[in-house]
């Protein structure tokens, strides 16, 4: 869904802005389609927990495997990395490492 976010933004954008629109010039549907950005997925790897400590990280197509607690702070830090907004991010990491340290 992040990936998507930009691509599918511009394409409504663009859908809207250069559509039919009975106060401008009337745009063909190949004119709107020629401004349509393609999507194009790009395989980041796979992050998944294993509990409340514990958890997996397979990336670079497999040529960095990790597990168990130290993957489960590098997945909390690349999850908070990857929050939209730095606040988000900030929050996400204070969140999650103390919950961590209280433990």
């Amino acid at each position: 869904a992040i990936q998507q976010a930009t691509v599918a933004a511009w394409n409504a954008y663009a859908t809207l802005t250069y559509g039919n629109d009975k106060n401008r010039r009337r745009t063909t549907g190949a004119d709107v389609e020629s401004k349509l950005l393609p999507f194009k997925f790009l395989n980041l790897g796979e992050m998944m927990t294993l509990g409340s400590d514990d958890a997996t990280i397979s990336t670079l197509g497999g040529m960095v495997e990790l597990s168990g607690p130290a993957a489960s702070w590098l997945r909390r830090w690349i999850y908070a990395v990857r929050m939209p907004t730095a606040r988000q991010g900030l929050r996400a990491a204070v969140d999650g490492t103390g919950r961590k340290l209280a433990r």
